[in-house]
């Protein structure tokens, strides 16, 4: 998500849309759609070429130093809540699990979030060997979209998924429903993979049962990955990156400043990504009408988006295969500031320094300030000296 600038805006342009990082060997064949978006959080996309199907959404998980414990074991449990509902229609009081006419549904919008959800999964392998679901009718339909998506990738995850539809796992307290999370805690300990196929065992319950066995709070959609090894430990979170927080559990924080958080690094990331694409019309969405740059030339102080996108062009050139790293992201009140590693092969003029052939690596920082929902000045600082020494020595 958040990559950086300096001069690196230049290195920007081609290097942020493929924000890389460091893989081990393992971590290489789960994908090579993840991108490193902050110190903690990682991101997936639509693997290329896995389907015809255009999913703009990311699969978003945290923290990013889990990644191969989360994503390479077969014997951890995915803890889900059902997919976002239509929250105008509120269960009537003692409503059977079974009776759709008289409970809170998926919504529309809540069905095509779950087919990208399972599209996303399944492009990048990440599909469970069982499926337990409860029996209320959003937790079905969120299984029913969820398969949707992983046909788009291949149709046989879900003809062949061994699916079990467990009266323990359904809403808890309710009529029908679970009286305590004794046997969904004694089910998730109890797991140590399938000995017959590859993947975690996905559980689809709700909001209440798992803030009751876990003590975290989560979106609709969203799933805990849990470690029956370590006493059912919580080793993070997978959910789209569009998740938002429902009326029904999130009310109380709604207006919260870590929800402004995420505006605001996925703004500044959408703001790379037109840096990387030169897509001026992305940028005209993102950018204030005043908005200058500070500090991306060495010779000019302050750019407008024009001048900053030529010095972007001049210098990109220079660097061959370049990436940048995330070290580390904050964002406090109206200020974002990003600070990482640029690296590339010098194979082009950089300052008038024709190319070496050498891989070079250097800092940089950006700040960016925001006001009223747009960036309006962006301050880019790179360690141009560490730069030049490493082409000129």
């Amino acid at each position: 998500m958040m990559r950086i600038a300096t001069w690196m805006a230049a290195a920007f342009a081609a290097l942020l849309p493929c924000l890389a990082f460091a893989q081990s060997a393992d971590s290489k064949s789960l994908t090579e759609t993840i991108r490193q978006v902050s110190r903690h959080i990682g991101e997936m996309a639509v693997a290329v070429g896995s389907t015809d199907v255009e999913v703009e959404d990311k699969l978003r998980f945290e923290p990013y130093q889990q990644l191969e414990d989360m994503f390479l074991r077969d014997d951890v449990i995915f803890l889900m809540r059902h997919g976002p509902t239509d929250w105008s229609k509120l269960d009537q009081k003692n409503v059977a699990p079974t009776d759709c006419e008289n409970q809170r549904i998926m919504s529309v919008d809540g069905a095509e979030h779950m087919r990208d959800l399972g599209t996303l999964m399944a492009s990048n392998e990440i599909t469970p060997s069982q499926i337990v679901v409860s029996e209320w009718c959003r937790n079905q339909q969120t299984l029913t979209h969820l398969f949707e998506g992983f046909d788009r990738v291949d149709p046989k995850i879900a003809t062949e998924m061994p699916v079990e539809t467990d009266a323990s796992v359904n809403l808890l307290l309710s009529l029908q429903g679970a009286k305590n999370v004794s046997n969904l805690r004694d089910r998730i300990s109890a797991w140590d993979g399938d000995p017959d196929r590859k993947g975690p065992l996905l559980i689809i319950t709700h909001y209440t049962n798992i803030e009751e066995l876990t003590q975290f709070r989560v979106f609709e959609g969203e799933m805990l990955v849990l470690d029956p090894k370590r006493d059912n430990q919580v080793l993070g979170y997978v959910r789209l990156q569009s998740a938002q927080p429902d009326v029904g559990h999130f009310a109380d924080s709604l207006g919260s400043p870590l929800l402004a958080e995420n505006e605001a690094l996925d703004m500044v990331a959408r703001y790379y990504e037109a840096l990387s694409t030169g897509d001026l019309d992305q940028l005209g969405t993102i950018l204030s009408d005043r908005w200058v740059a500070n500090g991306a030339s060495p010779t000019d102080g302050v750019q407008d988006i024009e001048g900053f996108l030529n010095e972007i062009r001049n210098i990109s050139d220079g660097l061959e295969n370049s990436r940048f790293n995330v070290d580390d992201v904050y964002v406090t009140e109206d200020v974002i500031t990003v600070i990482g590693t640029v690296y590339g092969r010098h194979t082009g003029e950089i300052y008038g320094i024709p190319a070496t052939g050498r891989e070079v690596s250097f800092g940089g920082i950006a700040v960016h300030r925001v006001k009223e929902g747009k960036i309006i000045e962006s301050w880019q600082m790179a360690d141009r000296l560490n730069l030049l020494q490493q082409i000129t020595e």
